[in-house]
Formats: structure tokens, C-alpha cells, sequence
């Protein structure tokens, strides 16, 4: 007998899938048999849970309702404007404003509950001066208003009745659509005398809300929870049509459902169903629920029945086409692996394409991508890095500006022949100091601290030149100062500042401003740190504006900056379209961006904008390393 390692692929393929199946054939028997048991039982109980949660939620929205007609009640303006032997009196005493300051707070109060849609006192012909004292409110109302309502008939039989909550057919056309569809009514009365007629206290809120508790049971399909009255009226349900449907006379559903608070099977228009009420406290509502057998177990049971018929034929259809594939299949493996091992040394090469566009096609397929995108993403690099070879090259070269040393020499000269020695020895040391940190070094990335140095540098010698007329602020936190910037860019961007911001202005002088932070790129997830170049100087145009973000645009996508314009334009300084903006500044920003997308890509880079209420700003944005 054969050992398992010396299977072929097919004949292990085929052995499994005889267990696999073999497996789940046991399985679905036993799921089959004990599925309809176990979801019976654990459908139910999380009912009955359920219900029993939603029958305290209920309770407490009708004590809520109670306490709220109390407390309104208690309130010193109401209890005693009803019990007072002089009602004109007691509206004009001082303590009365105090009484009606408090009492309206508390409905304003009141009247932000979720559940409540408005409170309304109804009182009657002697204290209509209650609703002129206080017409600024609409919460005192004539009696004369609900005396057409239902519920008005029903007090007004049963003297003795303190509260009940009333359905929407017991409101009024206008309570219901200015109040609510559904009340809290209490009577109020003098004290001592209780079957004396003064008002009532009507506490509104919508069915929507009492619904919106019923449905968070998220009942099953077919199934639904109803409130009912006393009076045989739907108080609220999840699903009017069959609240009908299933509508039991409030007296027999004791009779009908013999266990309260536990579901039992009944039989009721047609259908088994599980069954269960509730009585609610402090009301005269019951709640029911009803659920179709069928609906419990049918959605389990389906899934179950459709996994074993797709496993049944996927197992058939395995078993039929393995002895067909499955040699082919391992033929064609070999085949390719060999092809896929090169010699030692030997470069990536791609293989003839498959002429099927099966698994092992689309791994040849794969492959081939794999080795084209390797053989490009080689030759990208090489050209990445000659671009920012060339870019480095290009930012060297702006540094060492023949005008700039030509100025500086100049300046020297002058301090020599006015025999400022110490002036000189500080300017040629500056300048020494300055030229030696642009040249010095091999590294692409330095800390900020050294890139603010250079800077520092810089501006001294400007300084030196203009007699201290420039203001340098720098805000940039320690913890910043050794993370790796490019080296030579926030020395371009002040010089930009300079030239074309602070000494085009009829004093020139001023102040550049450089800050740093850290925050999270909301593109990449990063860690980025965020430097901001700015200055007071005479600000830029819209049309410059426009024209450093083509510049911008440009050395993003790696485009030549004057390869759109003629030899003369760009003598004259034209860029890209032919717009007049200085070559020398646009070069150093060319530069400068072309260096930070090479280096960190295109989330990076330089933005320009106006710095209100004068001056101009540029954002360097680079990852936090």
C-alpha cells in the first residue's frame, strides 16, 4: 500500500474531498435534527427577554408621564392660582411673578424631553384671566377647546377618575395635530374637593416614540408587538396591518393566551404563532406579540439546506473533473516552475503567455507583470535618481549666486576702504561659514537645526548689507530641531522673501518669519512635519500667484520648466505659458519642489499663498524623519 506523500496531486485532491464530504454529510444530519430545537429556544427566550425590557421601558415612559402632570401640578403658581379665593389678587402680587418665572421654566424644561411633544393646561371659564395674564404662553388653554373630545365625555362620567392615557381617537382633530396622537390626562381639581371640575393637565407625546421602543426588539419577519387599550384601541404597533391581522378583544386575551409573560403556541387566522402579553402598569394597556413559527427556524434551516446542496455538487463536480484536470494541471505546473527558475545571475526574463485564462494562465500572466514592473521600476530609479542628482546639482548652483558673492565682495570692499576691519572679518567669516555649509557634506537630508544656521548665516550678511533692516523670528520647537529636512530649501524660499517681498517695498525693511509643527497627513496617515516661510514684505498677486503653482505643477510632473517657450521668451523670464515672472525665483522654487517630490513624493512639496493682511507665505510640508 502506497503512502500518502507518494500520492499524486489528483488522487490526494480526490481523497480529501471524499472526507470533506463524507464530513459534512454527518454534520448537516446533526444540524438538521437539532436546528429547529435550539433557534425555537434561543429565539424565545431572547424574545421573552426582549419583551420583558420593553414592558419596563413602557412603564417608565407612563410613570415619566405621571411624575410630569404631578410636579406641573405641585408648582407653586398653578396650586395655588386654583386654590386661591382671589384670582386678580393674586396675579398682581410680586411672589405671583416669582411663582410664573419658575413654573414656565420648568415646561420649558420639561418640554426638551424626547419623548414629550407639548404640555397644555385646559382650564376652566374663572380663570380665563389665567390665559390673558400669561398669553405670552400657549400652555394655559380654555376648556372650552377639548370639551368635544372623547376623553372629556369620559371624565366628565366618571367623576372619580384622576388619570388615564388617552389614544389618538379620544384627542381632538386639533390636539392631534398641533400636541400629539397621544396623551397623559389628569384632572386638577381644589383642594379637598376632588370631583370638582377646574382643568386638566395634558401631558402629549407622539406614537412614533412608543413605536420606535417596540421596534427595537427588530422583531422577525411576519411577527409584531401592538399596544391595546381597555377600550379596544391600537395604541401603537410595529406593523398596523397585522396588528389587525392578529387582533385579539382586550377581555379574552387572558382566556386566549393562558401563561402572561410567556410565549406559547396558538393557532390565530390560519397560522401557528407563539404568543405572549403584558399588562402595562399605570395604564390600561396590555402588550402583545406574536410570532410565526415558520418565520423562527425557516431562515436557519434555509442556510444550512443551501451550504450542504453547494457543497453536494461541488463535491460531485470535483470528483467528475479531477481524473479530466488534474494530470494537465500538474504537467503544466512543472513546465512553468522550470521556466520561472533562472540561472544563477541570470536576469528576470518574462515566459511565453499561457493561451488559457485559468489559474495557472493568470500565474503566468502575474508573473510576467511582476518581472515587466520590476525591469520598470529598476529603470525609474535610475532615472529618479539622475533627476535629483541633476536637481542637487541645479540647488548647488542657485546657491552659489555670481550676484549674490558679487554684492557680498562689493560690500567688503566698502567696509575695507572705510577701515572697518571688524566688519570685514565678520562679513568674510560670515560668508566663509556660509559657502562652506552649502558645500560641505554628501548627505541629501540634514537636521532643521543645521538648514536654520545656514539661514541664519544668510540673513546676517543681508543684514550687514542693509544696515539691519531685516527681522528674523524663528519658531520651531526643540523636539524638531534634529529631524531631517532636504538640505538647501528654506535658504531659497527667505530669499525669495527677501528679493521680491521686503525690498520691493518703498522702505524696505521688514521681517521673515519661519515656524515648524507636527501634524498627521490626512492622505498618507503619516507623521509630517510642516514649515511655514512668511514675511511683511508688499505681498503677490493673483497672476504670480497663478504662475508659481504652474511652476509648482511642473516640477511635480517632472516637466521641463522652460520647454514650452521660445528662446527669447525665456531669456526675458517667461515660464511655461509665457507669463513674466522672474526666471531666478521661479528656478529656485522649480528646484526646490522637483527635489521634495523626487524625495517623499507627490504629497509633499511647496504651497504658496497670500499672508493676510500683507506679505506672502510658503508651506514646505516633508514626513517626519
Amino acid at each position: 500500500m502506497r503512502k500518502y506523500r507518494d500520492l499524486t496531486i489528483r488522487e490526494r485532491i480526490l481523497i480529501f474531498n471524499i472526507l470533506f464530504f463524507t464530513a459534512m454529510l454527518v454534520i448537516f444530519m446533526f444540524l438538521f435534527f437539532e436546528v429547529r430545537r435550539s433557534t425555537e429556544e434561543t429565539t424565545i427566550a431572547a424574545e421573552r427577554l426582549l419583551m420583558g425590557q420593553t414592558v419596563n421601558t413602557i412603564e417608565l415612559v407612563s410613570e415619566e408621564a405621571g411624575t410630569i402632570a404631578d410636579s406641573i401640578a405641585s408648582q407653586p403658581l398653578l396650586y395655588r392660582m386654583v386654590n386661591t379665593q382671589d384670582l386678580d389678587r393674586f396675579l398682581e402680587e410680586n411672589d405671583t411673578a416669582v411663582y410664573a418665572r419658575d413654573f414656565f421654566s420648568e415646561i420649558e424644561t420639561v418640554e426638551k424631553s424626547e419623548m414629550l411633544s407639548g404640555i397644555r393646561i385646559y382650564l376652566s371659564p374663572e380663570y380665563d384671566k389665567v390665559g390673558q395674564a400669561y398669553s405670552f404662553s400657549e400652555v394655559f388653554r380654555p376648556i372650552s377647546e377639548v370639551r368635544s373630545a372623547y376623553w372629556y365625555g369620559i371624565f366628565a362620567g366618571r367623576p372619580l377618575l384622576y388619570a388615564q392615557f388617552c389614544p389618538a381617537f379620544y384627542l381632538t382633530g386639533r390636539e392631534i395635530n398641533d400636541y400629539g396622537n397621544v396623551a397623559y390626562i389628569r384632572r386638577l381639581t381644589l383642594t379637598g374637593r376632588q370631583n370638582s371640575e377646574v382643568g386638566y393637565i395634558a401631558v402629549y407625546f407622539q406614537t412614533d416614540y412608543l413605536k420606535k421602543l417596540l421596534l427595537r426588539n427588530q422583531p422577525e419577519a411576519g411577527s409584531v408587538y401592538y399596544l391595546i387599550n381597555s377600550r379596544e384601541s391600537i395604541v401603537a404597533s410595529t406593523d398596523e396591518e397585522l396588528s389587525g391581522i392578529y387582533h385579539i378583544d382586550y377581555e379574552d386575551i387572558p382566556d386566549y393566551i393562558s401563561a402572561k409573560e410567556e410565549y406559547e403556541q396558538v393557532v390565530l387566522s390560519g397560522g401557528r404563532l407563539y404568543a405572549a402579553y403584558n399588562n402595562i402598569s399605570n395604564t390600561d394597556w396590555r402588550l402583545l406579540s406574536f410570532i410565526p413559527v415558520e418565520s423562527i427556524y425557516l431562515k436557519e434551516q434555509g442556510r444550512i439546506v443551501r451550504q450542504f446542496g453547494f457543497l453536494l455538487l461541488l463535491f460531485v463536480a470535483t470528483v467528475t473533473m479531477e481524473l479530466l484536470f488534474s494530470r494537465n494541471i500538474s504537467t503544466r505546473l512543472i513546465r512553468v516552475a522550470e521556466r520561472m527558475r533562472p540561472g544563477p545571475g541570470a536576469p528576470l526574463t518574462t515566459i511565453p503567455e499561457e493561451r488559457t485564462d485559468d489559474e495557472i494562465g493568470q500565474l503566468v500572466h502575474t508573473y510576467n507583470q511582476m518581472v515587466e514592473r520590476i525591469s520598470a521600476l529598476v529603470e525609474s530609479e535610475r532615472e529618479t535618481a539622475d533627476k535629483l542628482k541633476v536637481s542637487e546639482v541645479n540647488a548647488l548652483q542657485s546657491q552659489i549666486n555670481p550676484h549674490f558673492l558679487y554684492n557680498m565682495l562689493d560690500m567688503i570692499n566698502w567696509q575695507a576702504l572705510r577701515g572697518e576691519s571688524e566688519l570685514v572679518s565678520q562679513a568674510v567669516q560670515s560668508l566663509s561659514r556660509f559657502y562652506r555649509l552649502v558645500l560641505s557634506g554628501k548627505d541629501i537630508l540634514i537636521p532643521i537645526g543645521d538648514e536654520l544656521r545656514h539661514v541664519e548665516l544668510y540673513l546676517k550678511l543681508q543684514n550687514m548689507r542693509y544696515e539691519n533692516k531685516i527681522n528674523f523670528i524663528i519658531d520651531v520647537p526643540d523636539e524638531l530641531l534634529e529631524c531631517r529636512i532636504p538640505k538647501l530649501v528654506l535658504q531659497p524660499m527667505v530669499e525669495n522673501s527677501l528679493l521680491h517681498g521686503i525690498f520691493e517695498k518703498e522702505t524696505p525693511s521688514g521681517t521673515v518669519v519661519i515656524m515648524a509643527w507636527e501634524e498627521v497627513n490626512s492622505g498618507t496617515g503619516r507623521d509630517d512635519i510642516v514649515l511655514t516661510v512668511s514675511d511683511d514684505g508688499v505681498g503677490i498677486s493673483d497672476e504670480k500667484l497663478s504662475d508659481l503653482k504652474q511652476v509648482l505643477a511642473a516640477a511635480a510632473k517632472g516637466e521641463e520648466l522652460f520647454g514650452k517657450v521660445s528662446g527669447k521668451a525665456r531669456h526675458s523670464g517667461a515660464v511655461l505659458s509665457g507669463s513674466t515672472v522672474r526666471e531666478g525665483s521661479n528656478v529656485a522654487v522649480y528646484n526646490t519642489e522637483q527635489r521634495l517630490v523626487l524625495l517623499f513624493g507627490p504629497d509633499y512639496g511647496l504651497t504658496y499663498r497670500k499672508n493676510e493682511p500683507q506679505g506672502t507665505e510658503v508651506e514646505i510640508r516633508i514626513p517626519k524623519q
